[in-house]
């Protein structure tokens, strides 16, 4: 038997840090309404991660990062139960232009800054992972896989 190619979803995460805090959205409505999360969103077709991670911070959040305005500094492979295996892809804006705001009212019930070792315990699961895994300079992660193959 030939294993089949598979396609997954892929998510772009973007990171922004000022005084050793990182700005997370808070969810409102459809999938983890009420919890926190890293600003992000799904890569459309033919688009780069890093150009599909600026795009979310501008549609989401209301800034604009620079042409190579961001470093790469997690992959995360994850899935939940029931649910397709996805790909995530985080990124740090360096700097970015005007300040955060909550672009999508009908999507997000505000915005607020977090010292990673004090993120909510209401943070989408794999978000609070990643965030984790950022903090101890770990480049990639998995979640939700059974049995965890890698540290």
């Amino acid at each position: 038997m030939t294993a089949q190619r598979h396609r997954r979803i892929c998510d772009v995460h973007i990171l922004l840090v000022r005084d050793d805090q990182v700005l997370l959205s808070l969810r409102k409505g459809g999938y983890a309404a009420g919890l926190w999360q890293v600003p992000s969103g799904h890569l459309e077709e033919i688009e780069p991660t890093d150009d599909g991670a600026a795009r979310e911070g501008l549609e989401e959040i209301g800034v604009r990062v620079p042409p190579g305005g961001l470093d790469f500094v997690h992959f995360l492979d994850h899935r939940a139960p029931g649910e397709e295996p996805r790909l995530g892809v985080f990124y740090r804006a360096r700097s970015w232009e005007g300040e955060p705001h909550n672009a999508e009212p009908d999507k997000c019930g505000g915005l607020g800054w977090f010292r990673f070792d004090a993120i909510p315990d209401n943070t989408v699961p794999y978000h609070a992972a990643a965030l984790a895994h950022i903090a101890q300079g770990r480049m990639r992660s998995r979640f939700g896989w059974e049995p965890a193959l890698t540290p």
